[in-house]
């Protein structure tokens, strides 16, 4: 770059990130952490200065000499979790995404389905899982009703959300040179809802979870949610909450590939984008 003059001038210098801005980039990485160290920290302190039962309230290292020493039975009941959960889960997204892609094609449908979702949504699953229980019996296939039907209602109401969000402009232009449905939903009303989608996606990530447990509370010889009654029946507190702590790292992993997943599928989507404005 050159001045009036003609003299080369000096590229501009980025201004150095403040003390305060480092500090606030530490804060902003490791403060979770640290919160959660103190928190333990504190919670540890109370249960030994106070003289806290175990039976009632266990410290933080007699729970993770617990789930050391427990570590095979606890990871055998977390594998059936993950099982039936992550097959529910499948189970609720592939269901969720076809009726979600009838109803957007045919009207008449959404106004007929969706109040009854919306009606089965409002009843809460704890009602319901006892009488799938009946028709089912106990067992893994009860496990995988219940999730997906806990699952499946925020995956339809984003996805559904997102296909009503195309821009006018751009459904008028597909139309304008004669595409077909197929064409108009796979390159139009699907990139655009993908942000939509991965929403309910993350979301029922969390319900999966809470859909499992909810089921092994009911009946159920295995799994964490089992783990966690087991132990409170027989006054083992410490198991409960190293049950708790698997499944808070289940959700909290199945939730962060989600999050993965969306983040590497976000060029295709930018670009699917891109190519339907250029078209």
């Amino acid at each position: 770059m050159t001045d009036i003059q003609g003299t080369e001038a000096a590229p501009l210098a980025l201004p150095a990130p403040s003390r305060a801005g480092r500090v606030r980039g530490l804060v902003e990485r490791f403060g979770p952490w640290l919160l959660t160290a103190f928190l333990i920290g504190l919670w540890e302190f109370a249960v030994r200065f106070f003289k806290i039962p175990p039976f009632l309230l266990p410290a933080p290292s007699q729970i993770a000499v617990l789930m050391y020493n427990e570590w095979s039975l606890i990871r055998m009941h977390a594998a059936a979790t993950i099982s039936s959960m992550v097959s529910g889960y499948v189970c609720a997204v592939i269901f969720a995404l076809t009726v979600s892609a009838l109803m957007i094609r045919f009207p008449l449908m959404e106004r007929c389905v969706m109040p009854i979702f919306v009606a089965l949504q409002s009843v809460p699953k704890i009602a319901i899982a006892p009488l799938i229980l009946v028709w089912v019996g106990a067992g893994f296939h009860s496990k995988l009703l219940v999730v997906t039907a806990i699952a499946f209602f925020p995956i339809v109401i984003n996805t559904m959300t997102g296909f009503k969000e195309v821009d006018r402009g751009l459904r008028d232009v597909f139309t304008s040179v004669a595409a077909s449905e197929r064409q108009i939903f796979f390159q139009l009303r699907l990139p655009y809802a993908m942000p939509y989608i991965f929403a309910g996606l993350r979301i029922a990530t969390t319900l999966a979870v809470l859909g499992a447990i909810v089921a092994e509370y009911l009946a159920a010889s295995n799994g964490l949610g089992y783990l966690v009654l087991s132990g409170s029946f027989n006054f083992n507190t410490a198991r409960s909450f190293a049950a708790i702590i698997a499944l808070a790292v289940i959700g909290t992993t199945f939730f962060g590939l989600m999050s993965l997943i969306e983040r590497r599928l976000s060029w295709k989507r930018h670009a699917m984008g891109d190519q339907t404005t250029h078209d």
